[in-house]
């Protein structure tokens, strides 16, 4: 009679046990199944991708960024910036790219556009200047990447596509394409007021190339050695 007992009682617990696992595994696959849900049909939001894709169902709008400015705020640089939304069956897609640049003279009141159009993306845009980021020296110049084909044939135009090195003059002027068809560009440094040291991969091989900053020509580019060579 007791063993009957002791034996009903394990089922018992046995038949419990079972119950809380069971109900912790539906819970946990409802909370995973409402974060995928959550992953599927949140918004997205990514930068430097410019939607070139004809026919493509697309809304974009266009807005200024933040001004920028430039040696004793004579000159404002302010960026024009592309929004491209794009919605889906789940979930919504934006994509937030600079695609021109205004420079305004503050004594004179000239506005001039970096470009007369909106076809490219500027990947990025720096300021040169001697020493480091928070130099209170005058820009020299300004330095640019832009992306101006869909070298992959993806429809997009981003950084996975071939790219042109450009300068102007810090206040947008003198504008003059220097390297195309860039894969990437590694890093660069002012070597003095008027020397540019850049380097760069184009075609799979590492560059080093020094620009001059007054008649913006590259002086002199050589490869780099590979390891052991």
């Amino acid at each position: 009679m007791e063993e009957n007992k002791f034996f009903r009682l394990v089922w018992r617990f046995n038949g419990l046990v079972i119950s809380v696992a069971g109900v912790l595994a539906v819970s946990v696959l409802l909370f995973v199944t409402y974060k995928l849900f959550q992953d599927v049909t949140r918004d997205r939001t990514t930068r430097n991708i410019v939607n070139i894709e004809e026919n493509s169902e697309v809304k974009e709008n266009w807005r200024l960024g933040q001004l920028s400015k430039i040696n004793d705020e004579k000159t404002l640089m302010i960026p024009l910036y592309s929004d491209q939304l794009s919605e889906r069956a789940y979930f919504s897609k934006s994509s937030n790219s600079a695609r021109n640049y205004l420079f305004i003279n503050t004594e004179t009141s000239e506005k001039n556009w970096l470009f007369n159009h909106t076809n490219y993306l500027i990947e990025r845009s720096e300021r040169l200047r001697e020493g480091d980021y928070n130099s209170d020296k005058p820009v020299i110049a300004i330095l640019y990447q832009l992306v101006q084909l869909d070298s992959d044939q993806d429809n997009r135009l981003s950084a996975t596509d071939i790219s042109t090195v450009a300068v102007t003059k810090p206040d947008g002027s003198g504008y003059k394409e220097l390297i195309k068809e860039v894969e990437k560009i590694v890093d660069h440094t002012l070597l003095n007021q008027t020397e540019l040291f850049l380097i760069y991969q184009k075609a799979g091989i590492s560059y080093s190339t020094i620009i001059n900053l007054e008649n913006f020509e590259v002086t002199k580019t050589e490869k780099l050695p590979k390891v052991g060579l």
